[in-house]
């Protein structure tokens, strides 16, 4: 082998090697697209509304809270942007309405800080969009995402114990509830999304005699 080769760079995955084109060039990449909503990675231009629709009654109380003004939230956001999609290759992701174009919510991945190499599933919809099935639309289509592109095997939700919304929402998805992880004096309840993939080797470990494993 020569140096020159020794010296090349692994072949990159084609679908990888444009989403990381597109954020050099500072192109949002494209989530999904469901039948009435656009998930894209976020831009500065959506800040202003999300930051506005997080200042609305009962909008912070399960979410990590945002910075105090509007300038320093688009100053954090300029960092989260440019770092925290290159290097995990998901995030926290702007939720559109086609329809209408409007900012309506955010969702998406990102690393817990409680489960060791964990990802977690967080979502924000809009109080005059709620009701509608967006966050299940949008949900379905994350996992989708998660499953197919990211490969991930699972995917996980601590939710507040007292935040009833989010842990009907969990169930309709499909989760599974783990045992109940406290922090902080807060209990969360614990649920678990399995890829079909992932989901369909263990079943069939689970038919192996153990013995047979080694």
């Amino acid at each position: 082998m020569t140096e020159e080769k020794q010296l090349e760079e692994p072949d990159l995955d084609p679908a990888f090697a444009e989403r990381d084109r597109c954020r050099k060039a500072g192109i949002p990449v494209k989530i999904a697209e469901t039948r009435r909503l656009l998930i894209r990675e976020t831009v500065m231009e959506d800040v202003p509304a999300l930051y506005e629709m997080r200042q609305q009654p009962g909008m912070g109380d399960y979410v990590e809270p945002m910075q105090s003004t509007l300038e320093e939230e688009m100053e954090f956001m300029k960092a989260y942007i440019r770092h925290m999609y290159a290097f995990y290759d998901f995030g926290l992701w702007t939720v559109l309405e086609r329809k209408s174009g409007q900012v309506v919510g955010r969702a998406g991945l990102f690393p817990s800080e409680l489960l060791e190499e964990g990802v977690e599933l967080g979502y924000m919809i809009a109080p005059d969009r709620q009701g509608r099935g967006y966050a299940l639309e949008c949900g379905w289509a994350i996992l989708d995402y998660a499953a197919e592109v990211l490969e991930l095997a699972e995917v996980h939700v601590l939710a507040d114990i007292r935040n009833q919304s989010s842990i009907r929402t969990v169930g309709r998805l499909g989760f599974t509830e783990g045992e109940k992880i406290q922090k902080d004096h807060v209990e969360y309840r614990h649920f678990i999304w399995r890829c079909r993939k992932a989901a369909a080797v263990e079943k069939v470990l689970k038919a192996v005699p153990e013995q047979s494993l080694f």
